[in-house]
């Protein structure tokens, strides 16, 4: 049974993560797996808490069920079995039984984002109502297609760049994690490919100028930042639909249920040739500022990501729930590059 285990696992890795940092580890035991979050992958403001990290063991967690029901398991996954071990994020039992037809197990693997320019034709009615339907007692999709709505929320949205690139912490976090070529993508399988980004060859270049802070601060003077998020709010805006994840509250355990429904929307979403993009930067900002981590943020942008904040909240009508994925979907086939993914990091006694 282990080496059956390690093969679902092999594939279940294929789960996003905040800039591709894959923050887990295994330890297989006859036929259970223990899921381990692993902190030190990503302490930016976008994973306040382990927010964001919670969210990605969800993605993963549905992965392994979709493909242990695919191989012949029924699993049983309790979330958080050890409260004196918070980076224990899950225990899965596997018991043999007969393999079930699971549509969605082959696009584990071609599951990717696409952060092109999409063109702005509408989803098809059964196609949306399909994605509706994926939503829980523990979390609620909502989707947007008004033009109007979508310019408001892809404007907020881009927020996400305004502060990042005028924030050295977050700037050095984002740069760190790129890979430059494809021998480094290759070597690393941690982070993502530049090409992944899909700007044109001559912001590449420039982007290579950027990583240096000193040098971006020198570009700020005269907005590159605003600049670039008006750019990408334009990209955000030629989407078909926004779509969101609400979690009942905020606890990991909520993440971990949205990370589950947002997997399964994208994979769903896949299957049916529509491309996804996260947009989660200001919902992460959010969740650093409402525990209290502002000394990194400046005033003014702790008062923008606020008010971008609230927009994204009251154009989903989100209530008391909690944003938990934000996220774009359109029409425009593959991406140029994909990210890669480091093996299963499986750990002994």
């Amino acid at each position: 049974m282990r080496s059956e285990i390690l093969k679902i696992l092999e594939t279940a890795v294929n789960a996003p993560s905040g800039e591709n940092t894959q923050p887990w580890r295994f330890k297989v035991n006859d036929d259970q797996v223990l899921v381990y979050n692993i902190p030190e992958r990503d302490q930016s403001l976008y994973n306040t808490g382990q927010k964001g990290s919670y969210v990605a063991h969800g993605a993963l967690l549905e992965n392994i069920q979709i493909l242990a029901t695919s191989a012949g398991f029924d699993i049983k996954i309790v979330i958080s079995p050890n409260q004196n071990d918070i980076n224990l994020t899950a225990k899965i039992i596997f018991q043999k039984s007969y393999p079930k037809n699971e549509p969605l197990a082959e696009w584990i693997p071609k599951r990717t984002t696409n952060r092109k320019p999409y063109d702005k034709k509408s989803l098809d009615t059964d196609q949306l109502n399909e994605l509706k339907n994926i939503s829980t007692e523990e979390g609620e999709v909502i989707f947007i297609t008004d033009p109007s709505k979508v310019s408001l929320l892809a404007h907020a949205c881009s927020t996400n760049e305004r502060v990042m690139f005028a924030n050295k912490s977050i700037h050095n976090f984002f740069f760190r994690h790129i890979n430059w070529t494809k021998d480094e993508e290759n070597k690393k399988r941690i982070g993502f490919y530049i090409k992944t980004l899909e700007a044109p060859p001559p912001a590449q270049i420039l982007f290579k100028v950027l990583k240096r802070w000193w040098v971006m601060r020198v570009f700020n003077v005269f907005g590159l930042s605003t600049l670039i998020a008006g750019g990408n709010a334009q990209t955000y805006a030629s989407s078909s639909a926004m779509g969101i994840v609400l979690a009942n509250k905020n606890t990991p355990e909520d993440m971990i249920a949205a990370g589950r429904i947002m997997q399964r929307i994208w994979l769903k979403a896949t299957q049916m040739g529509i491309s996804v993009q996260p947009l989660t930067g200001v919902i992460f900002f959010m969740q650093a500022i409402l525990a209290g981590r502002t000394e990194e943020f400046s005033k003014k942008h702790i008062e923008l990501i606020k008010k971008s904040y609230n927009q994204i909240r009251e154009t989903f009508n989100a209530g008391d729930k909690t944003p938990a994925m934000l996220f774009r979907l359109g029409y425009d086939g593959e991406p140029t590059a994909h990210s890669m993914k480091l093996n299963p990091y499986v750990i002994t006694d």
